[in-house]
């Protein structure tokens, strides 16, 4: 199974180094599948969320956190609301 890159028309125009970085990386994806031809897509998306995990980026682990602090403050201003409303209800 080839890989084949997706790209949307909608993101930015990526640098220089993004690009050539990219070029390295599809590279080496072709070589590994010629290789190992039973790999899938899947196979190489979950090979590139554990690049990104493990780069340093963190970009991953900002994301989640900063989605549990807006679920948590969301929480507690709801749960803050539903006091007043008891309070001035009884």
């Amino acid at each position: 199974m080839a890989f084949v890159p997706v790209t949307h028309m909608s993101q930015p125009r990526a640098s220089l180094e993004a690009q050539d970085l990219a070029r390295e990386i599809e590279q080496v994806v072709v070589d590994f599948q010629k290789r190992r031809p039973r790999t899938s897509s899947r196979d190489v998306q979950q090979a590139m969320d554990i690049v990104e995990s493990r780069a340093g980026t963190g970009i991953s682990r900002h994301r989640s956190q900063a989605t549990t602090r807006i679920i948590v403050a969301t929480g507690v201003l709801v749960a803050f609301a539903l006091a007043l409303l008891l309070f001035f209800a009884g």
